[in-house]
């Protein structure tokens, strides 16, 4: 079930590594249904009741930054420093251009090196015509 949910929300190619994983995977339940994944002890996932979508964190974005060729679910910025809070136009390089408001992404830096998690505010082509604004709010 989980990982037809994920291959829903990002890919087959996504879901098939997260199979391959599954040895170290626990999942959480709360009211008898499944609400937080976990991998290796460390927390991967939750399941929004409201959506029925995940919420990733980075131990679920390095699976998908290893599972997909770059750009594909990824928000590129400047620089290799710390991003807190959100990250604003005048920071991204380039992102994934599929993305639309309320996906999960991936933020990296230019080297492809994973800085964090967040949900998308803009479209990716909004987010291009942006000079100042919120893109994405960073987990």
């Amino acid at each position: 079930m989980v990982a037809a949910r994920l291959a829903f929300q990002f890919s087959w190619r996504v879901a098939e590594s997260f199979l391959d994983i599954r040895d170290t995977v626990n999942v959480g339940f709360v009211g008898g249904r499944i609400r937080y994944i976990y991998i290796n002890g460390e927390h991967a996932m939750t399941l929004r009741p409201t959506t029925g979508l995940f919420t990733i964190g980075i131990p679920m974005a390095r699976l998908i930054k290893n599972a997909e060729p770059s750009p594909r679910f990824r928000v590129i910025v400047k620089g290799d420093r710390e991003i807190k809070g959100s990250v604003l136009a005048r920071d991204v390089i380039d992102m994934d251009p599929s993305i639309r408001p309320g996906d999960e992404v991936v933020i990296v830096s230019p080297r492809d090196e994973l800085i964090g998690t967040g949900r998308a505010k803009v479209s990716a082509a909004l987010a291009r015509s942006l000079e100042y604004g919120e893109v994405v709010r960073v987990r």
